[in-house]
C-alpha cells in the first residue's frame, strides 16, 4: 500500500517519540526520596544492651525513612564484648557503630573516632548534655554522642520499716548508721545475722559493690581520675581542695565497718547469699542497684512490697553525688562505612530517639532538653531526679579493677593490712592497670 506524504511523515514523527521516550525511560535515574538517609549500603550497630528496645527504634526509624533498612543491631553480652571487638578489629569485620558504657572508654580509647571540638565545640556539647556525660568529653575531642544513664539508687522494704515504726527512707547517711542499722538489724545470740539492714562491707556477695564504693568516693569529694593527653592522674586518695583528706581510706573505712564482728553497725558478711537475692527474700532492708533493676525485681517477686529512693547524703553535704552508668554512640577509627556511622549518630542520638532507647532501657535520658520534662514513671521520677547529679569515671579495666577491690576489702576485713595501706596499695595496682 501506497502511503500519502502526510501519513508517512507522522509514522515518521511519533516513531521518533516512541525511541526518544524508550531512551529516556532506559537512562532516567530518579532522585532519592527527601526521607530518604545516605547511610550507604549497610550499617552495623554493636552494643552491649539488649536488642529488643534498640531493634524497635530502628523499626520506628526504618517506617519513617527507608535509608535505615539496612541498619542492624547486635547484642553482644558485657562479659563478652572486649574480646569479641577486639578479634573482629584484627579480623577487619568491625562494626560501623558502638553503643558503649563509658567504662569501656579507657580501654578502647585507641581504638575509638575522636570527634574534634573544631566540629563540636565544648560549648554546645554542655548545653546538651547532663554533666556526669562530660566523661565522654576528653582532651582529644569528643568521644561519643551521649544517650541515657542509669543511676544508683537505693531500694527500701516497705514492709521491714513499716513493721518497725520507720515509714520513709533514709535520705542520710547519718539517719542510715543511727537509726535504720540499729532499728532494723537482727542478730542472734551468737551475733548471727537473721536480717541484715543493709549490704556493705564486702565485695564477692554485693552485686552493685563497685558502684557503691564509687558512690562513696564521689561524695567524700574524691578528684577520681584526671585525664590530659592520653596520660591519666589516679588521685583516688585525693578530695578537692583538701589535701589532707583521704576520700578512698575514709570510703573503705565506712564501707567495711558494716562487716565487721565487733562494730554496732555489723550487718552483711561473706557467707550471706548475693545481696540481690537477700532483698528479694525479704531478708534486706536496704538494696543498692541501678534504677533500670526495679522492674525485674518487681517481675521476680511480685509479693515483694518496696520502693525507689536516691541514695543518702551526708547531712552536712552541699552538692548531692551518685555513681551513674552512661552510654554513648560511639565511633571506631576502623569503621567501614564512616560517613554514614556519623550520620547515623546524629539521628539515632538527637534528643526524640535518645529519650525513647533511654525509656525502653529503663534508663534516664541524658539530653538536658528531655530530662528537665521530668518523668511520672514511679522509678522513671526517680531515675531522673538521680540523673542530674550522677557521675561516672575513666576507670581501665572493670574485670582487673574488681579483682583490685577484691583484695583491698579482704585484707582489710581478715586484717591483713590496715586501711590506709590497703588503700594505698590499690591504687598502686589500679594505676599499673592504665
Amino acid at each position: 500500500m501506497k502511503l500519502r506524504p502526510f501519513e508517512l511523515v507522522l509514522i515518521v514523527v511519533f516513531g521518533s517519540l516512541f525511541f526518544l521516550a524508550l531512551f529516556l525511560l532506559r537512562t532516567y535515574e530518579g532522585e532519592a526520596p527527601e526521607d530518604v538517609s545516605n547511610l550507604g549500603a549497610g550499617l552495623s550497630i554493636w552494643g552491649v544492651l539488649p536488642p529488643s528496645t534498640f531493634d524497635s527504634l530502628l523499626q520506628a526509624m526504618m517506617d519513617k525513612d527507608e535509608g535505615y533498612s539496612n541498619v542492624t543491631y547486635r547484642y553482644i553480652p558485657p562479659e563478652d564484648f572486649d574480646d569479641v571487638f577486639v578479634n573482629a578489629l584484627a579480623d577487619q569485620v568491625g562494626p560501623d557503630l558502638l553503643l558503649l558504657p563509658h567504662d569501656r572508654l579507657v580501654k578502647h580509647r585507641s581504638r575509638l573516632q575522636a570527634i574534634p571540638y573544631e566540629s563540636f565545640p565544648v560549648r554546645d556539647f554542655r548545653n546538651m548534655y547532663i554533666d556526669g556525660a562530660e566523661i565522654f568529653a576528653l582532651s582529644d575531642g569528643i568521644y561519643g554522642f551521649p544517650i541515657a544513664v542509669d543511676p544508683l539508687v537505693m531500694y527500701w522494704n516497705r514492709d521491714i520499716f513499716s513493721n518497725n515504726g520507720l515509714l520513709a527512707a533514709p535520705t542520710t547517711w547519718e539517719d542510715v548508721v543511727n537509726n535504720v542499722v540499729p532499728t532494723l538489724t537482727v542478730r542472734d545470740f551468737n551475733r548471727n545475722i537473721q536480717l541484715s539492714a543493709v549490704a556493705m562491707g564486702e565485695y564477692r556477695n554485693i552485686k552493685n559493690a563497685f558502684p557503691m564504693l564509687s558512690l562513696l568516693l564521689l561524695q567524700g569529694g574524691s578528684v577520681m581520675v584526671t585525664e590530659g593527653q592520653n596520660q591519666y592522674g589516679i588521685r583516688l586518695n585525693e578530695a578537692v581542695g583538701q589535701s589532707s583528706a583521704q576520700p578512698f581510706s575514709n570510703a573503705a573505712a565506712f564501707f567495711t565497718n558494716f562487716s565487721n564482728t565487733s562494730n554496732t553497725l555489723y550487718s552483711w558478711n561473706r557467707s550471706l547469699p548475693l545481696d540481690r537475692d537477700r532483698f528479694l527474700s525479704e531478708d534486706l532492708a536496704l538494696y543498692f542497684g541501678y534504677v533500670s533493676e526495679g522492674r525485674d525485681l518487681a517481675s521476680k517477686n511480685p509479693n515483694l512490697n518496696f520502693d525507689i529512693a536516691e541514695v543518702p547524703q551526708g547531712a552536712n553535704a552541699t552538692v548531692k553525688r551518685t555513681y551513674g552508668q552512661f552510654y554513648a554512640l560511639v565511633v571506631p577509627k576502623t569503621a567501614p562505612n564512616k560517613a554514614g556511622a556519623l550520620t547515623a549518630m546524629q539521628t539515632l542520638g538527637n534528643a526524640e530517639n535518645a529519650k525513647q532507647l533511654a525509656d525502653g532501657y529503663n534508663f534516664a535520658p541524658a539530653h538536658r532538653s528531655t530530662l528537665t520534662l521530668g518523668s511520672n514513671d514511679v522509678y522513671g521520677r526517680i531515675g531522673y531526679m538521680s540523673a542530674v547529679y550522677a557521675r561516672g569515671w575513666l576507670n581501665p579495666d572493670t574485670t582487673r579493677l574488681n579483682e583490685t577491690l577484691t583484695t583491698m576489702l579482704e585484707d582489710i576485713n581478715a586484717n591483713r593490712s590496715d586501711i590506709r595501706s590497703a588503700t594505698s596499695d590499690a591504687v598502686n595496682r589500679i594505676q599499673q592497670i592504665y
